[in-house]
């Protein structure tokens, strides 16, 4: 991921996952570099999100984006929800920053799995990868500099693990991988 520029695992969970403490880098400008940091708990959950996890704002509300930005308070432990076929299976990772470590004040977000039936070439399978981010920077972070920066720089973060999984090596790693479990 181009703009993580520390990842550390401090600690393993009890029950799975793990504790990191992250270092992320976004160029501004020519010679102005601006560098966060977090300490997050990153949780799986292979079959999704319980539902008292996720947001509800989105189920039959007719307000626009900013409506839905200036009247919801963010809630710790209420993720936000990336888009998926609701018919399909999924899974999700949370990322949950925390409480009183690091540059943001709030910090938490999903990363969604959703297998593609039918959507790659015969004997290939699709992956849809989604991610929703909330988060509160502290006071001194340079809030309208990185407005813009934070939406490109996960726009490449994406972009590059696409790019990493469908190189061939990976390919036949992980398709070797799971010809074994489904054997096991």
């Amino acid at each position: 991921v181009p703009n993580l520029v520390e990842n550390e695992v401090v600690a393993a969970l009890e029950g799975g996952g793990a504790r990191l403490r992250q270092v992320g880098a976004a160029k501004l400008a020519p010679m102005l570099t601006f560098k966060a940091t977090t300490t997050l708990d990153a949780v799986p959950y292979p079959f999704g999100l319980p539902p008292a996890m996720e947001a509800e704002h989105l189920d039959e509300s007719s307000a626009t984006p900013s409506e839905l930005e200036a009247g919801l308070p963010l809630r710790r432990g209420i993720f936000p929800r990336p888009y998926c076929i609701g018919s399909l299976p999924h899974r999700d990772i949370t990322m949950q920053g925390v409480e009183g470590e690091g540059d943001f004040n709030f910090y938490q977000g999903v990363w969604r799995l959703q297998p593609l039936p039918n959507c790659a070439p015969t004997g290939m399978s699709a992956m849809r990868l989604t991610y929703s981010v909330e988060l509160s920077p502290r006071a001194w972070v340079p809030v309208a500099l990185l407005e813009g920066q934070i939406a490109k720089t996960l726009g490449e973060n994406l972009v590059s693990v696409r790019e990493y999984v469908v190189q061939p090596c990976v390919i036949r790693q992980y398709s070797a991988a799971a010809a074994a479990v489904g054997r096991g």
